[in-house]
């Protein structure tokens, strides 16, 4: 299914094939109703269709038979659901539990809780934290080698660039001459 899903100029996943993604996601929920981690996938699937409470539904189904490991990412996407649709306060508490799981169970995924609690702080117009969190994960994702979480991380801190040159600019003309 990951092939099926991109992330855009701004960070945020989208379906590369809407139709192949949908039968994914139905597929994923008939096939495994009763197992986190095909939940998981499917409340992803959901969440990039645009389908918001249906994804929180199933990723809630997914946290409650999720074991600690599975539930960082659950916590992850539940976050990213919440922030998605701008509801930045419901996001955190999930953001903050994968953090806390991750650093007792899942320290491998620690810079997906840094990059995800970046992006989120970014979102709040928070750029100072977001960068610090980003930063953290790009550390992370180069030590790990992966080219594309590595992309990600440097896209996401061109965002915060892009942020704070807005900020700046806005506070220039604000100040006047």
């Amino acid at each position: 299914m990951d092939h099926l899903i991109a992330l855009d100029g701004h960070g945020r996943m989208v379906p590369t094939d809407r139709e192949a993604l949908t039968r994914a996601v139905a597929d994923l929920l008939d096939g495994a109703p009763d197992r986190a981690a095909p939940l998981r996938r499917a409340g992803v699937g959901l969440l990039v269709l645009g389908r918001r409470e249906e994804a929180i539904s199933v990723l809630e189904q997914a946290l409650a038979l999720a074991d600690d490991r599975v539930a960082v990412a659950v916590h992850l996407n539940l976050g990213d659901a919440h922030r998605y649709g701008g509801d930045l306060e419901a996001a955190e508490p999930h953001y903050r539990r994968a953090l806390h799981l991750c650093q007792a169970h899942a320290p491998d995924m620690l810079s997906f809780c840094f990059q995800h609690l970046g992006k989120q702080r970014l979102d709040q117009g928070r750029t100072d934290e977001a960068r610090a969190l980003l930063e953290k994960a790009l550390c992370l994702r180069r030590a790990m080698g992966d080219p594309s979480l590595t992309t990600a991380t440097q896209t996401a801190l061109r965002l915060v660039d892009e942020a704070e040159a807005r900020a700046e600019a806005a506070a220039a003309v604000t100040a006047g001459p």
